[in-house]
């Protein structure tokens, strides 16, 4: 009796929360990955070029930050399996090495806890943007230089081979439909199957793996699934693995771009978070341009990184909420100032500006690179301003509800991740202000990591009652969380300081 009284209890806070949040109700009915668009569909039937559009201009004018509730959409629902990943237990993940000039006591414990973070985020990712999120952080953690940050073109070649982080690429995309795949690894241009005017093998339109609704988050997986056709040319990697054939995975990209840029737009050409109708999601900074840029930096492509930065300027110019200089969440819909859509737009922004960067292409994007410098720099100032006293950005800022106001320690690391990066990419727009603050809550985050490497005081990725963080409930965890923290321990050792 009392067992029941005290989950009554429980459940009728949870649920008291869920309704003191303006948006709480729905998000607990309307989970943000699980549940397609209920509302009417302001989207209309029309033509979408198919394939990758990548000379097409955006409209980028002064009215691109008002994305008109008009969409054109020619995408069908996903066919893709929606979750088909085991998390494989039997995976290691070893040491890292610390930058020599941090002595800072937190820096040291982080650096000693990384495989057991690692180890935790593995065991729970199981849907698409969880996987692209850990994918990509093993890779930066432990193969630098296959990633925008430490890029080096011939880490194929002479880098050790990522065997987890391809592992989990395999498996993630293990339910994938192959019917018309080229089954051949013809030593041909991969870049080829990019687009519908070159390829090969015709596409066939599908995700990579089944969003829950989402059309951006499948994406956040294209570098995974091209690197996987790039190692499938070894024979080594390919057998041990047993793999495809390249070309099968390189059309699978090419697959997940059609799909992709044939789904809701709005009238300036902003691609939908959803697959059903028009949504514009912070959560999309991360998952689509980054992975634009990827293929732009691997490819050597001007317009896939044009394409990039074009799309994070979209998303930033219509989600930007200029008094506080912070990005909302979901536009028209969660429009609150939610920390961990600020930590996707930011740290998302970073790999755009560093695979920019490491192409050597950077006249090719124009203003975007310094125009979109210029927004993140305020956005970090705004971020930081809130820090509460345990040195974390509150879940959701600026607003009077204190349930809502608890400190994110996901949302923290992945901006202090994306800080520590924008130091060095644009050391002139940061300040030692805004650097020792970032010291202060990357000292607040490792604060919350327990000895089995598990990141506590995360807000409930799932928004079970909202994206609220419950701080007494040790049993809530994060795969993004765990993967942030990461992400923040390598871009400060990185920065070396």
């Amino acid at each position: 009796m009392c067992t029941f009284l005290v989950s009554a209890l429980l459940h009728a806070l949870l649920l008291s929360a869920a309704t003191a949040h303006p948006h709480g109700l729905h998000q607990a009915a309307q989970h943000e990955r699980r549940q397609d668009d209920a509302s009417p569909s302001s989207a209309t039937s029309g033509s979408v070029p198919t394939g990758v559009a990548l000379g097409v201009s955006l409209g980028l004018d002064d009215s691109s930050s008002t994305v008109s509730t008009s969409a054109t959409s020619t995408t069908s629902s996903s066919d893709a399996v929606t979750t088909s990943y085991t998390p494989v237990s039997s995976l290691s993940f070893a040491s890292v090495t610390a930058a020599p000039a941090i002595t800072a006591s937190s820096y040291t414990s982080l650096t000693n806890k990384i495989p057991d973070v690692l180890s935790r985020s593995n065991e729970i990712a199981v849907h698409s943007w969880e996987l692209g999120t850990l994918i990509n952080t093993l890779l930066e953690v432990y193969n630098p230089g296959l990633m925008p940050f430490g890029w080096d073109s011939g880490a194929v070649d002479d880098e050790e081979v990522p065997w987890n982080a391809l592992e989990i690429a395999r498996d993630t995309i293990s339910h994938y439909d192959w019917t018309g795949a080229p089954n051949a690894t013809t030593g041909q241009d991969l870049s080829l199957y990019l687009d519908n005017s070159t390829t090969p093998q015709s596409h066939h339109s599908q995700a990579l793996i089944g969003g829950d609704g989402a059309l951006g988050d499948p994406v956040s997986l294209v570098p995974a699934v091209w690197l996987l056709a790039e190692y499938a040319q070894k024979d080594e990697v390919k057998s041990k693995l047993q793999l495809r054939d390249a070309d099968d995975y390189a059309w699978a990209v090419g697959n997940q771009l059609n799909y992709l840029f044939n789904g809701p737009t709005s009238s300036n050409g902003t691609i939908s978070q959803r697959e059903a109708s028009f949504e514009l999601w912070a959560d999309m900074g991360y998952m689509v341009s980054p992975s634009l840029a990827y293929l732009g930096l691997t490819t050597n492509s001007s317009d896939f990184l044009t394409k990039s930065l074009e799309q994070f300027t979209l998303e930033s110019s219509a989600l930007l909420e200029t008094i506080h200089d912070v990005y909302l969440h979901i536009l028209n819909g969660d429009a609150s100032l939610w920390a961990t859509g600020n930590g996707w737009m930011a740290y998302g922004l970073m790999r755009d500006l560093a695979s920019v960067s490491s192409a050597g292409l950077d006249s090719a994007v124009g203003n975007y690179a310094t125009n979109t410098k210029n927004t993140i720099s305020g956005v970090f100032q705004g971020l930081f301003s809130q820090l509460d006293d345990d040195s974390l950005i509150p879940d959701y800022m600026h607003q009077s509800n204190a349930t809502l106001a608890v400190g994110d320690t996901s949302g923290t690391a992945l901006t202090v991740a994306a800080y520590y990066r924008f130091l060095k990419l644009a050391p002139e727009l940061t300040n030692d202000n805004l650097t020792t603050l970032a010291e202060q809550a990357f000292d607040g985050v490792v604060a919350k990591i327990d000895d089995n490497g598990w990141v506590t005081h995360a807000v409930d990725p799932m928004g079970t009652y909202g994206w609220v963080v419950y701080p007494d409930d040790l049993t809530l965890h994060s795969p993004e969380a765990q993967a942030f923290a990461a992400l923040m321990w390598k871009a400060r050792t990185d920065y070396g300081q």
